[in-house]
């Protein structure tokens, strides 16, 4: 038996629990840097550059470092043939559900050229990594066979989710967008947190408002109340989420983006900590508070070149959210 779970925290704690099987991990940020619809090598050569290229805190990962990752991720699970049931673990955050989309986006192309063994998801509102070991084996016991609807639904909104134009998300974020989304879409929907989880994807294209994706505008307003150092940022803007799904290196390329700019919307006063967030200051800078309060565009200011998704937005085409919609930008 073969378990897929998000991270080395869920796979130490599943090690211990009893669970049968062996388990390996699919942390990738498919929320951060390009994903066009890609598989084998090209998928994994596009991702560990992007990766290696953005490496944690500034502390370099070499690009081969993480392209033998991924090669060796994709070994084991092209080996499923040799079990008899793969499960797959993952949560409700986006982070989580890019992953499981793009699984059953795989399993439909394995589906397509024959038989495969049993394959099962565990999926619910609790985070993997904060559980006891005791509590994995009723998961386990709870699983469900992945049905071909759920395999036909996730590979729809993974080729969406890749794709040049981004509209083909709003039909899958429909029953969820705007305001909070604590609960699942429907609990007896093949997908449950799928809609709110792309939801909180299209909240990361620029707003109409002030040009901020929402991750953006949540550093700003923790940084509106004072200076504070990154730890402190990174757990506020956090609390701020209705599912929390970012991680440090994440939080930290989107600071980047918000200070290595023409008119800085944070000044950052740091020393690096290898494989932690830096020590030091963050402030909010005159433009930042003037992009926050809507007096100024971030766009305007600083231009734009962010991948989300398969969609690659740049200063000549790129998309604005409103709340319920996007719009292309004129």
């Amino acid at each position: 038996m073969l378990h897929v779970t998000n991270g080395d925290a869920a796979r130490e704690l599943m090690e211990r629990s009893g669970v049968p099987g062996s388990v390996i991990v699919w942390p990738d940020v498919l929320h951060e840097g390009p994903t066009p619809l890609l598989a084998g090598d090209e998928w994994n050569q596009l991702r560990s550059r992007y990766l290696a290229s953005h490496a944690f805190a500034g502390a370099e990962t070499p690009f081969d470092e993480v392209l033998r990752e991924y090669r060796q991720r994709d070994a084991a699970l092209e080996a499923y043939a040799a079990h008899d049931e793969v499960v797959l673990w993952f949560e409700h955050d986006l982070f989580d559900q890019l992953l499981l989309i793009r699984h059953l986006w795989w399993l439909s192309e394995r589906r397509a050229r024959g038989a495969t063994p049993a394959f099962s998801l565990v999926c619910g509102d609790h985070y993997l990594g904060l559980l006891e070991p005791k509590e994995f084996p009723p998961l386990f016991a709870a699983r469900a066979p992945i049905t071909a609807v759920q395999i036909a639904i996730g590979a729809d909104a993974w080729r969406a989710f890749c794709a040049d134009d981004p509209g083909g998300l709003l039909s899958i974020a429909a029953a969820k967008v705007g305001g909070s989304r604590p609960e699942p879409d429907h609990d007896d929907a093949p997908l449950p947190y799928l809609s709110a989880a792309i939801g909180r994807h299209l909240e990361e294209f620029p707003s109409v408002r002030n040009g901020l994706a929402r991750s953006e505008e949540q550093i700003l307003r923790v940084l509106a109340d004072g200076d504070r150092t990154p730890e402190q940022v990174f757990m506020a803007a956090s609390r701020l989420e209705d599912h929390i799904f970012m991680g440090d290196m994440s939080f930290w390329t989107i600071v980047g983006r918000l200070v290595r700019v023409v008119r800085p919307l944070v000044d950052a006063r740091v020393e690096p900590r290898p494989g932690r967030l830096p020590t030091g200051t963050l402030t909010l800078t005159p433009d930042g508070a003037a992009v926050l309060a809507g007096r100024a565009d971030h766009v305007a200011l600083n231009g734009l070149d962010r991948w989300l998704g398969g969609t690659h937005l740049t200063p000549g085409r790129y998309w604005r959210w409103t709340g319920t919609t996007l719009i292309p930008a004129r």
